[in-house]
């Protein structure tokens, strides 16, 4: 088996580059078998992805932001196995598989010693995302956070805070229909949260009880509300305690359909495009992810 290290240099300000010699180190010293392959502009990880397929017995590695693992992903042939090596600002899809590693290096071992997992990946009309898909604010703000970030040296997290403070200023409500579970619901919502993982914006937690092995979205549309309403809400979004609040709508499902009465942006992982419909559905267990050895994921098998 050979590892095909997919690095974006731009990632977290030039941080994927940190792995760059540990990889080329750790491999050697182990015997593996690997290549490092460097993407020179938006979409070429995805490009590099698809150049593989299940006879070359690959692992293709992610090493970037949420947005370097979407591109993978959806470059990624059937069966062809992924792992992911964190190296972005926020990281919120890793830390869904191990929230207790930081140090680069131990990441790098561990994700080499590994076990593969079968873990869940929505499916927003076309696009394949492990993590979230959301709509209106959430996507504006992602949207603005990017910006801010290339700007500003602050955290992911104090980005996400600013650039949501910023929208909520002159938020946008989106007129949606969502049908779910046999059911058809018709409201004005500030956001929309299709979620598979737990977090986003390097440390909101909009789905606190989301798994990636359960085959269900954990699904959140916040009603229209006051401003001053949205900037209480706003902390409890954070800290993931807002499920029972009487703006918020949650719902489980594997599948769901979601209009709106004009283009709205959608983002999947990060990645934003312009939709008017978007067509849910989960496919369960349909990614073998290479997960570090001490990963939550494998105690729950």
């Amino acid at each position: 088996m050979k590892f095909v290290f997919i690095v974006n240099p731009t990632s977290g300000k030039g941080k994927a580059l940190t792995f760059v010699d540990m990889i080329h180190t750790v491999c050697k010293d182990q015997g593996i078998l690997y290549d490092v392959i460097m993407t020179e502009y938006k979409g070429h990880a995805t490009e590099i992805a698809k150049k593989y397929t299940l006879s070359d017995d690959v692992v293709l590695v992610s090493v970037g932001g949420d947005g370097t693992i979407h591109e993978v992903l959806n470059g990624l042939a059937d069966k062809v196995k992924m792992a992911i090596l964190p190296a972005g600002t926020g990281n919120d899809t890793f830390r869904m598989l191990a929230t207790h590693l930081n140090d680069p290096k131990e990441i790098l071992i561990k994700t080499l010693k590994g076990k593969f997992v079968s873990i869940d990946v929505g499916l927003a009309n076309q696009r394949r995302f492990i993590n979230c898909a959301t709509m209106g604010m959430d996507a504006d703000v992602n949207e603005l956070a990017e910006t801010i970030g290339k700007k500003l040296p602050i955290p992911r997290t104090l980005v996400y805070i600013v650039s949501a403070l910023i929208v909520v200023m002159r938020p946008r409500y989106i007129d949606l229909t969502l049908d779910i579970n046999g059911q058809t619901i018709k409201q004005k919502s500030i956001l929309v949260a299709v979620m598979n993982g737990k977090w986003y914006g390097g440390g909101f937690t909009p789905a606190p009880a989301a798994q990636l092995q359960d085959g269900l979205f954990d699904v959140y549309l916040v009603d229209k509300s006051p401003f001053f309403r949205i900037l209480k809400l706003l902390p409890m979004y954070m800290k993931g305690t807002h499920i029972n609040e009487k703006e918020v709508l949650f719902i489980r499902s594997d599948a769901c359909d979601l209009s709106t009465d004009k283009m709205t942006r959608v983002g999947t992982d990060g990645e934003v495009s312009l939709q008017t419909k978007v067509r849910f559905r989960m496919m369960k267990g349909s990614l073998s992810l290479l997960v570090p050895k001490s990963s939550e994921l494998l105690e729950e098998i």
